[in-house]
């Protein structure tokens, strides 16, 4: 998904075509997923898209076992 679309007509047409960050939703159980669940409450951490989050050993662990390995940076 990028943030302007070719033929865009809004005020993202202004912006140069790129990658949008996906949030990401530690549930309370321990899973994780990348749709936003409609009882918040349900939502242990939120990793937000396109930003840098400083993650603890235990953290990272888990989201490299959870499949996102690839968009962890050292």
């Amino acid at each position: 998904m990028y943030w302007a679309e070719p033929g865009e007509r809004g005020i993202f047409a202004h912006l140069r075509p790129g990658h949008r960050g996906r949030n990401v939703f530690k549930m309370t159980d321990g899973s994780f997923q990348e749709t936003e669940p409609s009882d918040h409450t349900l939502i242990f951490h939120t990793y937000h898209g396109g930003h840098v989050h400083p993650l603890t050993a235990t953290e990272e662990a888990d989201l490299i076992a959870a499949g996102y390995g690839d968009y962890i940076e050292a």
